[in-house]
């Protein structure tokens, strides 16, 4: 049997990994009493990960495999995004040669795919038409909402975590699941019982989105370009990839373009912005219009006071051209960051 496990939540689908793994061993373990290792082996398990070896032939390790165990778990890990084009030739022409193991319940083999390989690649069509496929993708909105909250209880059933501090926990990791799992372990084990709220995020978690990028909008928008430089140039220093300061500032334009969409409110320069057919509707509603956590359209609304849809579809259009310039070598990345700051 084949499984593909693939997405760019490699959390999630190292999670669904572990599982069939652990189930794997339960159910063929010896019980002899060798160690870890040695059990693993002598239960049928194999793991070829291309990440970190790219010598290993799949069709070495099966042949292999099996020598005390009637049942087999391979586990190829990266073969697609990491392995060479030879190694994956090989691979493919092996499988498709042993098309047996396509329905072969007592050999299991798992691909797993720390991100999402391209469509068009053969091995990956193969594997998406031969096998039992998963696509994991990025938790966002009403789900990741969710995520987090029973992660809250899986860890700790004493422990609640309150909307508030929901958002923000978002606001300062993203939805990068190794790191809130982390910083969720940490705010259940400081908390031992009752509700996690605002300030427990803000004493506990280190933000990954710098408050700073905030802060920056808000001076852009407010034509602060003194104190927007400042908070640039600091970033900068502390050593914050400016790769991941252009993305942020792409990704927040990016949600106040969508929230001027559902939210009509006039500008300070008494121009109007948003599609004033949809409405005036809450921060929650627009946030599962648009898939994003409700703090974020709450900062994004108070943001957009000093914005027209004009000047923010020309911002945008702006930083669209700064990341097509930066990937074509036309422009150095710290250089663009300060003439936008500058220029917008």
């Amino acid at each position: 049997m084949l499984i593909f496990l693939y997405g760019e939540n490699d959390f999630r689908s190292g999670e669904k990994l572990t599982e069939i793994k652990n189930k794997f061993l339960s159910n063929n373990n010896s019980g002899s009493g060798q160690p870890a290792v040695d059990t693993a082996f002598l239960a049928g398990l194999s793991v070829i990960d291309y990440e970190e070896e790219n010598n290993k032939k799949l069709s070495d390790v099966a042949s292999s495999s099996g020598l005390f165990s009637s049942k087999q778990l391979i586990i190829v890990k990266n073969l697609i995004l990491s392995a060479s084009s030879v190694v994956q030739e090989e691979s493919l022409e092996f499988l498709k040669s042993k098309k047996i193991l396509i329905s072969d319940k007592d050999i299991v083999i798992v691909f797993w795919e720390a991100g999402a390989p391209r469509k068009n690649n053969k091995l990956f069509k193969f594997l998406d038409k031969n096998s039992k496929s998963q696509k994991f993708e990025q938790l966002k909105g009403a789900k990741l909402t969710s995520w987090i909250s029973e992660q809250v209880e899986k860890n700790n059933p004493k422990v609640k975590i309150s909307k508030e501090a929901v958002g923000k926990l978002v606001i300062y990791v993203g939805n990068n699941l190794f790191q809130l799992d982390n910083e969720i372990k940490k705010l259940t084990n400081f908390k031992e019982k009752g509700e996690i709220n605002e300030k427990d995020i803000e004493v506990l978690v280190k933000s990954k989105i710098d408050a700073n990028i905030f802060e920056t909008i808000e001076a852009l928008s407010g034509g602060n370009k003194k104190l927007a430089l400042k908070l640039l140039h600091g970033q900068l220093e502390k050593g914050e990839d400016p790769f991941y300061i252009l993305s942020m500032y792409t990704y927040q334009f990016r949600n106040l373009l969508k929230i001027s969409e559902f939210s009509p409110i006039p500008s300070r320069q008494g121009e109007s912005y948003g599609a004033s057919s949809q409405g005036s509707i809450n921060q929650y509603e627009i946030a599962k219009k648009i898939g994003v956590h409700p703090f974020v359209v709450q900062k994004g609304m108070a943001q957009l006071r000093n914005f027209s849809t004009e000047k923010l579809k020309a911002v945008y259009k702006k930083l669209q051209k700064i990341d097509l310039n930066i990937k074509t070598g036309k422009t150095d990345i710290k250089l663009a960051l300060d003439k936008f700051v500058t220029e917008i």
